[in-house]
């Protein structure tokens, strides 16, 4: 398999000017491996509609999301296909056909009496999880969430008489990959196209984001749901997490690839580990807050998001007076609980405050030099605003590992062997994605066979020292609000 990106689902032409998409049949038709096999499950004599969505590599920023970053995102050419058809007998009706561990599912069914026990009422999670779509598969659990969350929004109209879904995921759309966001972004097009309604990206994408918090139990941000639905392919995509800013995207030249490495193994306590990271940083967030307030620093510009204090505010006024550690009960006692609705504060557990919460600030700051550095390697050709942006990479990874304590043995042995490579080789950055803990390395390189081979060999040497099994991906797929619902 090549290197060079290709665009297995193109673009509609004039979707990127706007965020309100009509769910209707694009005129080019999304394309899949996958589109048989879900089509195939349903009824062939009522129409059925189909939407694809690409999972995302989390180029820079994506640890910060809920701080108010600018994240950077490429989509993927790993993709969920979503087709779902209208019925009758007031029955919900969800089918897996082809997702890793899910082959031959049979297909679960629920009535629709149970998921809108009144009327006006949408089954709250707690309760949903409890039925069998919930509680039989993580994918399932999304599928059945974003449905019901759009309902709850007044995004999709409750659906009587009901609907078969089915759905399928490319076997190496992971959860690090944005597996859930994907798979949410798909049955939201998909279900939209059957009701015959628009979608707006912003509110798809706090749906998606609503669905993780709540079905899943992740407390994560809204980035990888704009990613799956609006995403630009070959092109870095910014969003501006405050909450919800989609702010456009650039394209990338031929000759410049983002691509990731996923070095197949993810640390069991990864999740957990992410939730502290995350209660830490509202601490720090807190305490800032609590400073501004008491000593009047109205010369300060504070929005209330973390990430976008400036260094210099930061190191000069509130970095020595943020605690390296304190004790969740002690907290609790002083301060009483964060602001964050998706956490709360373990009185037993001792948060490395300051490191966690000083990462969110120069991650934003990494996040902006970056496509400062992108912007004047397209505009002029020089190979050291590539090498900037690489070393801006490689800092990233660092401070997830040493700041956020979300590094991986895996993904530093990966980042590591393709640092040896280094500029010599045509590669120039490499970093940890999204949520840390292991998974996916993004990888900044030039196309062509010198840094084709360097990337092939840094894998046989990884698979080598590791005992596990690395896999590239390397495609790159239009959001699915750009190429729609496919009527069939």
């Amino acid at each position: 398999m090549a290197l060079k990106q290709d665009t297995t689902l193109r673009r509609s032409s004039g979707a990127a000017s706007v965020l309100r998409t009509q769910a209707s049949p694009p005129a080019d038709r999304p394309q899949s491996p996958l589109l048989d096999d879900v089509t195939a499950t349903l009824r062939g004599d009522v129409a059925r509609f189909v939407a694809v969505a690409p999972g995302r590599l989390d180029v820079m920023g994506g640890l910060a999301e809920y701080t108010g970053a600018l994240v950077l995102n490429v989509p993927l050419g790993q993709h969920a296909c979503v087709a779902v058809q209208r019925r009758a007998d007031e029955v919900l009706s969800i089918t897996c056909s082809s997702a890793p561990g899910e082959n031959g599912d049979m297909p679960t069914e629920i009535a629709l009496s149970k998921l809108f026990p009144e009327t006006g009422k949408v089954i709250d999670p707690e309760n949903g999880l409890a039925l069998p779509a919930g509680d039989s598969s993580r994918s399932g659990r999304c599928v059945l969430g974003a449905l019901l969350e759009a309902v709850r929004a007044g995004l999709l109209p409750s659906f009587s008489g009901g609907l078969s879904i089915a759905y399928a995921l490319t076997a190496d759309l992971t959860p690090v990959a944005g597996g859930a966001a994907a798979l949410s972004a798909a049955t939201l097009v998909a279900a939209a196209g059957a009701l015959d309604v628009p979608l707006d990206a912003r509110e798809a994408a706090q749906v998606c984001q609503q669905m993780e918090n709540a079905w899943l139990g992740l407390p994560v941000g809204v980035a990888d749901a704009v990613c799956s639905l609006v995403g630009t392919p070959q092109s870095l995509n910014q969003v501006r997490c405050d909450p919800c800013n989609p702010a456009g995207s650039l394209a990338l030249p031929d000759n410049l690839l983002l691509i990731g490495v996923d070095c197949g193994a993810v640390r069991k306590d990864s999740a957990a580990k992410y939730a502290d990271v995350r209660v830490a940083t509202f601490m720090g967030r807190l305490l800032i807050d609590r400073i501004i307030r008491h000593d009047e620093l109205n010369h300060i510009q504070w929005d209330g998001y973390l990430s976008r204090l400036s260094i210099t505010d930061y190191v000069e006024r509130f970095r020595d007076r943020i605690p390296t550690k304190f004790k969740g009960q002690e907290f609790l006692d002083r301060f009483g609980e964060t602001s964050d609705p998706l956490t709360r504060v373990d009185p037993n557990m001792v948060y490395k405050i300051r490191s966690r919460t000083e990462h969110h600030i120069y991650e934003h700051s990494r996040s902006c030099q970056f496509v400062e550095c992108i912007s004047r390697a397209i505009r002029s050709g020089d190979d050291r605003a590539i090498a900037e942006a690489g070393e801006l990479m490689y800092a990233s990874h660092w401070s997830y590992g040493q700041r956020c304590g979300l590094g991986s043995v895996e993904t530093d042995l990966m980042l590591n062997l393709i640092r040896k490579q280094g500029v010599a080789a045509d590669i120039y950055g490499a970093k940890v994605t999204g949520r840390g803990g292991g998974g996916i390395v993004a990888v900044l390189m030039k196309g062509g066979d010198r840094a084709e081979t360097a990337v092939r060999e840094t894998i046989k040497k990884y698979n080598a020292q590791s005992g596990h099994a690395a896999t590239l991906l390397n495609g790159s797929s239009p959001g699915c609000l750009f190429t729609g619902a496919l009527s069939l």
